[in-house]
């Protein structure tokens, strides 16, 4: 009786050690972005501007994420395209499209590491860099936000 005991008791602990190493790698895999530090937005049930924003995950909206981005202050020593390539480097991404506009540099890549794409001019992208004076901004797959 008592190795029945003991192995059930086993098996249930080997059962809830397997279901949590799962559950932190599933969230592992909804912060694509964790590699960069500052203010974080998660894009919940749509990979478009008509996703509900949050802050912070929870049980209950990890598995709503759609994409992300991340906010933090420029490092003024560093041109945009610095900034632009470290970041590519980063996520093994692949420059698609530059363009500027009311003072931001924009730069849209493709990271095969990163949230599915949109597509912008016929190409996938997922990975959206924008770089004004004073901020930048990284979204997956695209910044849905203003910047």
């Amino acid at each position: 009786m008592l190795a029945n005991w003991k192995n059930f008791c086993a098996l249930s602990l080997s059962a809830l050690l397997a279901v949590g190493l799962s559950f932190g790698v599933n969230m592992g895999s909804v912060c694509r972005l964790a590699a960069l530090a500052g203010a974080r937005t998660f894009y919940l049930d749509a990979s478009s501007s008509q996703a509900l924003r949050v802050n912070e995950i929870t049980l209950e909206n990890w598995s709503r994420i759609r994409g992300e981005s991340v906010r933090f202050a420029r490092a003024k020593e560093k041109s945009a395209e610095e900034i632009a390539r470290e970041t590519l480097a980063l996520y093994n991404a692949e420059l698609l499209y530059v363009e500027e506009a009311c003072g931001v540099q924009s730069f849209y890549a493709f990271s095969p590491e990163l949230f599915q794409g949109v597509c912008v001019d016929g190409k996938t992208v997922n990975l959206h860099i924008a770089v004004s004076d004073g901020a930048v901004a990284v979204g997956s797959p695209i910044i849905f936000d203003g910047f």
